[in-house]
């Protein structure tokens, strides 16, 4: 049992003397940077900044520019920006006393964040993510019938990136990369799932289809989203047959001719149901009856697309 003497004694002398720049920026206990200012507090802005650029470049130097950009690389920086400003705020960031450069006329002070004292505050909050994960992951791999598996697998994918999980993977690694390492089985099986998913697909086939007098087009938008999924397409003898039944619920009004259609699709292997949909949609409708099924049948596409899509395709 450690002196309590001893402790009192170490945490007096280390306010008595306070840490010197040099000796954090070169203590890999440590996370510090130096910041320079017109003012005390522009200093230590300018050093927490620096520090919050610390995280961006280790998570971008981690992720290797894994993350698909849509819009302009500057909305993709702030978005980091503002990632590293909520992990930092979790914990304490230090600065050291501020002292004036005569040469430079300028304030100087360091931030600086101890590695192990920081990682008893966000660890926890990280095991519960992983912890959720893993849960996830864990029950796709327990399962026999692919399509199962891709199911749950896109589920784990989901939860992973609504959570942020990889990015704070990234942040721990830059935190404290000894202690992050107790998460690396984590990091693989997450990158684990899209080429797995990409494997189950293509040993599966299924075929598609609806009831006598439905637009063909809509047995069409199913079939071509299990192609982007990477299930083969097939109409005799597939793995998987998946049922839709369209019921239109078509209403004429004076104003024109409306749809309230409601969707009904299952997915089924040897007579054995695996997942099933019912969808009500939004009513809609055109003064010409041709037009409003037109729209509706439009709207019914769609909705299959996303349905499958959010199933079985989280990429």
């Amino acid at each position: 049992m450690k002196n309590p003497i001893i402790i009192s004694f170490v945490f007096l002398v280390s306010l008595l003397f306070p840490f010197y720049s040099e000796e954090l920026l070169n203590n890999p206990a440590y996370i510090a940077q130096t910041g320079y200012g017109e003012t005390k507090e522009i200093a230590e802005n300018n050093a927490l900044s620096a520090i919050s650029k610390f995280f961006q470049t280790s998570i971008s130097v981690s992720t290797k520019e894994q993350t698909v950009i849509t819009e302009s690389k500057s909305e993709s920086k702030i978005s980091e920006e503002i990632f590293v400003k909520s992990q930092t705020e979790l914990f304490a960031v230090r600065y050291t006393k501020a002292k004036f450069d005569r040469k430079q006329k300028l304030y100087e002070v360091t931030a600086y964040i101890n590695r192990d004292e920081a990682w008893r505050i966000y660890e926890p909050k990280l095991k519960e993510l992983s912890d959720s994960f893993e849960s996830l992951y864990i029950t796709a791999i327990s399962q026999d019938d692919p399509l199962l598996k891709i199911s749950w697998l896109s589920k784990a994918f989901d939860n992973a990136n609504e959570n942020g999980l990889q990015k704070k993977l990234d942040f721990a690694q830059a935190l404290n990369p000894t202690e992050s390492e107790n998460f690396s089985i984590t990091r693989t099986h997450f990158s684990e799932i899209e080429p797995m998913i990409s494997t189950l697909a293509g040993k599966c086939s299924i075929n598609t289809i609806c009831d006598v007098g439905v637009d063909e087009n809509i047995s069409k938008s199913a079939n071509e989203m299990f192609s982007k999924i990477g299930i083969l397409v097939v109409k005799e003898n597939p793995d998987y047959l998946c049922v839709l039944k369209i019921t239109e619920n078509s209403q004429p009004l004076p104003a024109g001719t409306f749809f309230s259609p409601i969707i009904s699709m299952d997915i089924r292997r040897s007579e054995k149901i695996l997942f099933s949909w019912n969808r009500q949609l939004k009513k809609i409708g055109a003064k010409n009856e041709k037009v409003a099924r037109q729209r509706a049948y439009s709207l019914i596409s769609q909705t299959i697309s996303d349905l499958l899509k959010n199933e079985f395709m989280p990429f």
